[in-house]
């Protein structure tokens, strides 16, 4: 097919979705009922145009960003997006004509890189550049924690002998000596600088770094900062010093910290998205695992100086590797396609996505559909709809105020909103579980727990097995988290890593001093075990996967801060916490903070798995409310019939997907001169219907009051939907997915 004659005119918003102005209106309600999703309603971005339509489109995409492809490809990926689940199903068929009525006819490669990108995880070899780097990142924070943790054990190295916990009388008995004095609050403030700098200043300037010069850039920033506060940090002799170094340390964390997981969530396949960003979490503890090994070998030493100088300095290690793998690295396909920005450029996201997807069908259907998405997202603020402009930020003050404009609008938009409030209580929640008490000061706490006497080996011991066991338990959580979801491994893992704290605080009553370190030990390591596949990947992975595009920086960046201000904060106050609560009480105080978190969890955090980080944007816009009213008037019913009354019930659903579930029923259409028999599920190929089908009588409960086109606020059918250009399979199902069984809120 030759593509149709350039157009001379300019790109406007009515033109890249229809021409008539009725068509015009239909568009507008699709961008209202993104921003305000009352029925719950998960569709395809491409769902309202037919295949005239659709051409004009991929005619305009085409000539304004993509013209160095081929036309006639880059409109059988177009149709394929449109229509995911159709071309899902052909390419699960045995039946050698299945699909041999839709205009795109799939090759072999086609159909196994299509089927793969669904079932297998590591299925696009050209991901494993991007998951070396981030865990390269990871392994590097990691490592900086367990520097800070080793360096706790010789306080008095830089200046701080009166640290209440490295007393060599320390005990747990409460007495004036164990009173929290002046250098346990100098040591929570040098250990908690990093962290605070990383959250007021590293996470905030991460949106500067990302928008100008990428992820891979802004990495790279953040790894020469780190470098050098390794070096520097070695060469300190007082804590006032260590504290200055740190601020620089701090710095990079937080640029890394945001920058890091937004690459890996950006250049995954949506379906095994948290998979690959599960590497930043797995390789932190990898980080810190290895970080105590190291601390272990430098006690070898026998000379406190010089330990100390190794364990602080080590981080520039790792920090090097960073660097050179960067190198390698590519940019996130996703940077280049934020439309109002001076980095919008198509083609270089197609060519990078050539690099990461199978074959050239998949780096093209990437490539429209974020286009597509984002220009929903970019005009989904009334007083740009239909009229975008060149709205690209100019000099350094126009830079600010977008930047300032953007975390004003994530309080003020309700997608924004809710997913800021998610992200953020999620991050929260993996401060308030205690972990980081542990990352941080397990050292301490097991100092206390054996006695100060015993100097700082076996602490480092124990240091040693909790990051083991951190590492090696965060394995199960490869595949499930985008199988048996997010949200579904918080709330079976927090109400368990409630009880096993509470049962080590209950543990330090033991009298006896050896039983009581062992048996605190198994609870605390089978605490780490709870936290690993659960706690310790999501918090990133929901910070970096929730936010639309045009403010996906901005969100990671709250979320993120929230996370490590609170782990500054720990950092600040435990040392002083536990000189006034000891192992017990601390333990005790945070085994009711994660019953909180657990609370927190239950009642506001939606599930993201195996969505297209477009498709968040309609899980985010349902009314917090609603989800909030639904978890605790149908759900919480619905799970107490069923485990406890043992009804068999089912599972009560807040989201309807029309992409890949729904109602199936019968339909006929005219393809060519044939008439076809056509079995629907729901408008889930794409979203597409109507045209004169009737959808019949099983849609799940929606009936159009008004019989205006389907959008804003109304309850309306998918009836009203147009045909989309792909049409579907006559009967090839070979596999309906099992994907969208799960919605969101569960």
């Amino acid at each position: 097919m030759a593509p149709p004659p350039r157009p001379n005119n300019s790109m406007e918003l009515a033109e890249t979705t229809t021409q008539s102005g009725k068509d015009q209106t239909r568009y507008h309600a699709q961008v209202d009922r993104r921003r305000k999703n009352r029925q719950g309603i998960i569709e395809n971005p491409l769902a309202y145009l037919t295949d005239e339509e659709l051409q004009h489109d991929v005619n305009i995409f085409w000539n304004n960003c993509l013209s160095a492809v081929n036309w006639d490809d880059l409109l059988r990926a177009a149709r394929v997006a449109q229509n995911a689940r159709s071309y899902d199903e052909v390419a699960r068929s045995e039946d050698p004509r299945a699909g041999y009525h839709l205009p795109v006819q799939l090759s072999d490669e086609e159909k196994v890189a299509l089927k793969a990108e669904k079932d297998v995880l590591f299925s696009q070899r050209g991901m494993f550049t991007v998951i070396l780097t981030v865990s390269l990142a990871a392994f590097l924070q990691g490592f900086v924690q367990s520097s800070i943790n080793g360096a706790s054990l010789y306080a008095t190295e830089f200046g701080l002998p009166n640290v209440t916990s490295t007393r060599v009388n320390f005990t747990t008995i409460a007495d004036e000596n164990s009173r929290p004095q002046l250098d346990d609050w100098k040591l929570g403030a040098t250990n908690a600088s990093p962290f605070f700098f990383a959250a007021f200043v590293g996470c905030w300037l991460s949106l500067p770094l990302n928008d100008r010069i990428g992820r891979r850039g802004a990495m790279a920033v953040a790894a020469c900062l780190i470098f050098a506060s390794s070096l520097g940090s070695a060469w300190c002799s007082s804590w006032r010093e260590l504290l200055l170094v740190r601020i620089v340390n701090g710095i990079g964390m937080g640029v890394k910290a945001c920058s890091t997981p937004i690459l890996a969530a950006e250049t995954a396949v949506g379906f095994w998205r948290g998979s690959f960003i599960l590497a930043w979490q797995l390789w932190v503890a990898f980080g810190i695992m290895v970080g105590f090994a190291f601390n272990l070998i430098f006690y070898t030493a026998h000379n406190d100086r010089l330990s100390l100088q190794l364990i602080l300095g080590a981080p520039f290690v790792p920090s090097i590797f960073l660097m050179i793998g960067l190198w390698f690295c590519p940019e996130s396909p996703r940077y280049y396609m934020r439309q109002r920005t001076s980095s919008y450029n198509p083609q270089k996201a197609y060519d990078v996505l050539l690099k990461l997807r199978k074959t050239k069908l998949q780096a093209l259907r990437d490539t429209y559909l974020v286009y597509k998405s984002v220009q929903l997202e970019e005009y989904s603020d009334d007083s740009n709809v239909g009229s975008p402009g060149d709205d690209v930020p100019r000099g350094f003050v126009a830079h600010v105020k977008n930047y300032a404009s953007q975390y004003k609008e994530l309080f003020a938009q309700r997608r924004l909103r809710n997913a800021l409030i998610s992200s953020s209580i999620v991050a929260l929640a993996q401060q308030l579980c205690g972990i980081n008490m542990l990352a941080f000061y397990s050292g301490t706490l097991f100092s206390g727990v054996l006695g100060g006497g015993n100097g700082p080996l076996m602490p480092m011991v124990y240091s040693l097995g909790i990051g083991a066991v951190n590492f090696v338990f965060g394995l199960p959580a490869i595949r499930t988290i985008d199988t048996l979801g997010r949200r579904k491994w918080l709330v079976l893992t927090l109400p368990v890593m409630c009880l096993l704290m509470m049962a080590a605080a209950l543990s330090s009553l033991i009298t006896n001093q050896t039983t009581r370190a062992g048996i605190i030990a198994l609870f605390v390591f089978l605490f780490a075990a709870a936290y690993s596949p659960g706690m310790g990947p999501i918090p990133f992975t929901l910070a970096s996967e929730s936010f639309p595009l045009s403010h996906r920086e901005a969100g990671c960046a709250f979320a993120i801060m929230i996370n490590l201000l609170f782990a500054g904060l720990i950092q600040m106050f435990f040392p002083s916490i536990y000189a006034s609560l000891h192992d017990g009480g601390s333990l005790a105080l945070f085994a009711g903070l994660n019953l909180l978190a657990f609370v927190l969890v239950f009642l506001f955090v939606e599930e993201t798995k195996r969505r297209s980080l477009e498709d968040l944007d309609l899980v985010f816009a349902v009314r917090k409310r609603d989800f909030v009213r639904h978890q605790v008037s149908r759900y919480l019913p619905w799970f107490f019939r069923r485990y406890a009354l043992g009804r068999a019930e089912d599972k009560p659903s807040l989201y309807v997907d029309l992409i890949w579930n729904g109602p199936r029923t019968q339909s006929h259409f005219i393809w060519g001169d044939e008439e076809v028999t056509e079995e629907r599920r729901g408008g889930g190929e794409g979203g597409g219907g109507g045209g004169g089908v009737s959808m019949g009588d099983d849609w799940n409960g929606f009936a159009s009051n008004s019989g205006q086109a389907y959008g804003g606020e109304e309850n309306v059918s998918p009836s009203s939907l147009r045909r989309p250009s792909g049409l579907v399979i006559p009967d090839y199902t070979a596999r309906i997915s099992e994907d969208s069984d799960d919605s969101a809120h569960r």
